[in-house]
C-alpha cells in the first residue's frame, strides 16, 4: 500500500478530529465538562433559531409617506439658498403643501421670473412645474413619481440595513431580517424577557434628529393662549430670556399633563386660528416644578412654537458618544457632525444669535437653547435630563448613542405584528427534530449494513463523518441551526446513501464481469462520479434559488442543504474509497462483501 493512501486517511482522519473539536461545544452535556482553555480555544457554537430556542417575530411597516415629505422640505431649503445666492432674491418662502409638493412664495411678486429654466435645470428629474401665478408671486412644483417611487425604495433598504445595524450592535446571534413588500420582517432568538422590550425599542426608534429655530416673538401663541378653556386639562405659561440682540424675549406656551390634552385643544381650534403652514406645533417633555420653581418628580408636557422646515438632520452625524455633564452629573449623548453638517450649524446659529434653536429627536423637543454666539466645530450635546435610576439613564443614553451611530431611519416604523417563540415551545421541536433525525438515520443504517455489508459499513462511516464535518462546519460559522434545517440535515443523509448506492451497484457491475476487486473498485468510482456530481449540482441549484429568495425558515434550510451536498460529496466519493483502497489494496480480498 503506498504513501498516497496514508496521505488520504490522515487527512480524513485530522478533518474529523478537527470537526469533533468544534461541534463538541455546543452539545449542553459536554460544554459544561470542558476545561476552560478548550472553551478559549474553540469558543464558537451551532446557534439555535426561533423556533428551537424561543424569541420574537416582529413585522414592521416603513412609514415611507415621512421621507418624502422630508425629502420635499430639503428640496425646498435648496431652491430658497439657490434663488439667495444665484438670483440675489431675498424673502422667498419654500413651503411644503401634502406630501409631495412644494410651493415658492416670493415676497416681491415680479421676481417669480427669476426662478428660470436655467435654474431649475439641476431638478429635472426631480421637479416639475404645476402652476405660476404672476400676480400672487408663487409657483407650485411637484416631485416626479419616479423619484417618489425612488425614494420610497431607498426608505425601506436603508431601514433594513440600519435595523441590521442596530441589532448587531446589541449582539443579537444569527438575527434574520428580511423585507416583504414595505414591510420588514424581524426574527430575534434567544431573548429573554427582560430583553424583548429594550430591543423593539431600539428597533422602531426613528432615531431623526432634526434642527429647527423657534418663533417666539410671532404673536400667534399669545392669541391661542388666551383661548384655553379652563377645565381643558391645559394652562398658559409665561416665559421670558434674554435674546442678546433682541433684548427680553417673552415666550408663550400650553402645559399639559398629557400630550393628548395638547392635541385635542388644537384640533378643537377654528380654521382661522389653526396653526400657519410655515409653522409647526411641537411638544417636550419636563420636569413639572413647584410654584416656588423647585422640580417634581412628576412629568409634564409644554408646547414650542418653531418654524416647520429642518435647519439640518442627522444624517450630518459622523459619530456620537456618551459624556456627563458637569454641573448635573448625568450622562448625555454627544454628536459630532460631518463637515457640510458643521458649516450648515455654523451658519444658522451665526444668523440666529438671540433665538432659540429646537433640538428635536424622534419629533419631539430634547431641549431649546438660545444661541448666544456663533457656533463652530460641529458639535452637539443631547441631554436626558430628569430624575429616576442613574443605571437606567446611563443604559437609555448608550442605546441613543448607538441608534444614533447605527443612522437615522430614513422614515418612522410602524409595528404591525408581533408574535412570541416560547422556549418550551423550541424545546418541543428540537426533541420532535431529533427523534426524526435518529429514526430515519437509524433505518438507513439498518438497510447499508444489512443490504451490502462490509460496504454498508463503509458508507455509514462515511455517513457519521458526513454530519459531523455539517455540524462543525455551522459551528465554525455560528450558523443558525432551524427546525427546516434539520430537516435539511435529514435529507442530506439521505442524499449522501444515494451517492453510497450509485457507488456500490456499479461496483457490483464490474465485479460481474469478472473483474478484480481492485479493477471493480477502481472502475466502479470512475464512472458513478459523474452520475453523482450531476445529481448534487441540480440539488445545489434549488439551494441556491431558496437561499437567494427564501425567507428566514427556507434560508435555515438551504444552508444545511448546501453544507451537506459539499460534504456528501466528499464523504462519498474521498472518503469511502480510502476505506476500499485498504480492503483491496493492503488485505487484497478476493471476493468483496457488497
Amino acid at each position: 500500500m503506498g504513501k498516497g493512501w496514508y496521505f488520504r486517511f490522515g487527512a480524513v482522519l485530522a478533518v474529523t478530529l478537527v470537526a469533533v473539536g468544534y461541534v463538541l461545544p455546543s452539545i449542553p452535556s459536554i460544554d459544561g465538562k470542558l476545561p476552560g482553555w478548550y472553551k478559549k480555544a474553540v469558543d464558537k457554537r451551532i446557534q439555535l433559531g426561533l423556533d428551537l430556542q424561543g424569541g420574537i417575530h416582529l413585522v414592521y411597516e416603513v412609514e415611507v409617506d415621512k421621507a418624502v415629505s422630508d425629502r420635499a422640505d430639503r428640496l425646498a431649503s435648496d431652491l430658497e439658498e439657490k434663488l439667495e445666492k444665484d438670483r440675489k432674491v431675498a424673502g422667498v418662502e419654500g413651503i411644503r403643501r401634502g406630501r409631495d409638493d412644494i410651493l415658492l412664495r416670493f415676497k416681491k411678486a415680479a421676481e417669480v421670473a427669476k426662478l428660470d429654466k436655467e435654474l431649475l435645470a439641476p431638478y429635472w428629474q426631480t421637479l416639475t412645474e404645476i402652476e405660476r401665478d404672476k400676480k400672487k408671486g408663487t409657483v407650485l412644483l411637484r416631485m416626479d413619481p419616479e423619484y417618489v417611487a425612488g425614494v420610497d425604495e431607498y426608505a425601506v433598504r436603508q431601514a433594513i440595513e440600519t435595523i441590521r445595524g442596530r441589532v448587531d450592535k446589541f449582539g443579537v446571534a444569527e438575527p434574520t431580517i428580511i423585507r416583504r413588500g414595505r414591510d420588514i420582517v424581524v426574527e430575534l432568538p434567544g431573548l429573554s424577557d427582560r430583553d424583548r422590550n429594550r430591543v423593539k425599542n431600539i428597533i422602531g426608534r426613528t432615531a431623526q434628529l432634526e434642527f429647527k429655530m423657534c418663533d417666539d416673538g410671532d404673536p400667534y401663541m399669545q392669541k391661542v393662549s388666551a383661548k384655553v378653556p379652563p377645565d381643558s386639562g391645559v394652562r398658559t405659561e409665561v416665559g421670558s430670556y434674554d435674546g442678546i440682540q433682541r433684548g427680553s424675549v417673552i415666550d408663550y406656551y400650553l402645559a399639559a399633563r398629557t400630550m393628548d390634552d395638547l392635541d385635542k385643544f388644537f384640533a378643537s381650534l377654528p380654521p382661522e386660528d389653526s396653526v400657519p403652514e410655515t409653522h409647526q406645533i411641537l411638544y417636550s417633555e419636563v420636569q413639572e416644578r413647584s410654584e416656588k420653581g423647585i422640580e417634581l418628580p412628576d412629568k409634564e408636557w409644554r408646547t414650542y412654537y418653531v418654524k416647520r422646515r429642518s435647519e439640518l438632520t442627522g444624517e450630518s452625524i459622523t459619530n456620537s458618544t456618551v459624556d456627563w455633564d458637569q454641573q448635573s452629573g448625568r450622562p448625555e449623548v454627544s454628536v459630532t457632525l460631518d463637515r457640510a453638517g458643521a458649516d450648515i450649524f455654523e451658519k444658522v446659529s451665526g444668523e440666529n444669535i438671540g433665538n432659540r434653536m429646537a433640538i428635536l429627536l424622534d419629533e419631539k423637543v430634547n431641549s431649546a437653547p438660545v444661541i448666544q454666539d456663533r457656533i463652530p466645530g460641529g458639535r452637539v450635546r443631547i441631554t436626558l435630563g430628569g430624575f429616576g435610576d442613574p443605571a437606567l439613564q446611563l443604559q437609555e443614553a448608550n442605546d441613543l448613542a448607538a441608534v444614533l451611530r447605527t443612522g437615522a431611519l430614513p422614515a418612522p416604523l410602524k409595528l404591525v405584528f408581533e408574535t412570541v417563540v416560547g422556549p418550551t415551545l423550541g424545546r418541543d421541536a428540537i426533541d420532535q427534530g431529533v427523534k426524526a433525525f435518529a429514526l430515519g438515520g437509524g433505518v438507513v443504517v439498518l438497510f447499508m449494513l444489512f443490504y451490502y455489508r462490509l460496504s454498508g459499513l463503509f458508507a455509514n462511516l462515511a455517513l457519521l463523518l458526513n454530519v459531523v464535518w455539517i455540524l462543525a462546519i455551522m459551528a465554525g460559522f455560528e450558523a443558525a441551526l432551524t427546525l427546516p434545517g434539520i430537516a435539511g440535515l435529514v435529507l442530506t443523509i439521505g442524499m449522501a446513501v444515494d451517492a453510497n448506492i450509485i457507488i456500490n451497484e456499479r461496483i457490483r457491475e464490474e465485479l460481474r464481469l469478472n473483474k478484480s476487486p481492485r479493477q471493480a473498485v477502481d472502475t466502479g468510482y470512475a464512472r458513478a462520479f459523474w452520475a453523482i456530481f450531476d445529481s448534487q449540482i441540480t440539488t445545489a441549484i434549488a439551494g441556491f434559488v431558496l437561499l437567494q429568495y427564501g425567507s428566514g425558515p427556507l434560508r435555515g434550510f438551504a444552508v444545511t442543504l448546501l453544507v451537506g451536498i459539499v460534504c456528501s460529496l466528499v464523504t462519498s466519493v474521498f472518503v469511502t474509497r480510502v476505506f476500499f483502497d485498504l480492503v483491496v489494496e493492503r488485505l487484497r480480498v478476493q471476493r468483496l462483501s457488497i
